[in-house]
């Protein structure tokens, strides 16, 4: 049985060995399959389930033996804006604590503005850009809230305590 976290209705599981993965959630967050099915099968797989149904996916591998990278993560629309995303990242710096890793990093567009909130807000700093990302690596234009996405922006995070829990 795979090992979970509950909080209200909100089941974390790991998707268990042989099962597929949710790719409608993945393609919600990365558009481009070829690109999911570079980096997917060396993934740690979390689900957010709700009542059985899937609702989010979050996919977490090794970058470095010291880091971990969140590749992907995902909310189906109608349980957006509920804090699963977060419940989601908190549970992969837990399971990334686990297994060692002392970092973890995650990259995003720049147009993914409530997404790069929402990952400063957990203590990640901008640690990199890699220019012209998107419009290099992709097929067709990703336009998120009337932005071009271009460039990746890659941000990191020192596993431990956060600066919140050190100052109190």
């Amino acid at each position: 049985m795979s090992k979970s976290i509950q909080a209200e209705d909100l089941l974390i599981l790991q998707l268990p060995e042989g099962q597929s993965p949710p790719m409608d959630l993945l393609l919600l967050a990365d558009p481009n399959p070829q690109q999911i099915n570079t980096y997917i099968d060396f993934c740690l797989i979390l689900l957010a389930v709700i009542k059985g149904k899937t609702i989010g996916v979050l996919t977490i591998s090794p970058e470095t033996k010291e880091k971990a990278e969140i590749r992907n993560i995902a909310i189906a629309p109608d349980y957006r804006g509920k804090g699963y995303s977060r419940q989601l990242i908190h549970e992969a710096f837990i399971r990334a604590t686990r297994l060692g890793y002392s970092s973890v990093q995650v990259c995003t567009g720049n147009s993914s503005t409530r997404q790069f909130k929402i990952y400063q807000q957990f203590g990640f700093e901008l640690s990199d850009v890699r220019w012209n990302y998107y419009t290099q690596h992709f097929p067709e234009p990703i336009i998120e809230d009337g932005i071009v996405c271009r460039h990746q922006l890659v941000l990191s995070k020192q596993l431990g305590r956060s600066r919140n829990e050190a100052s109190k």
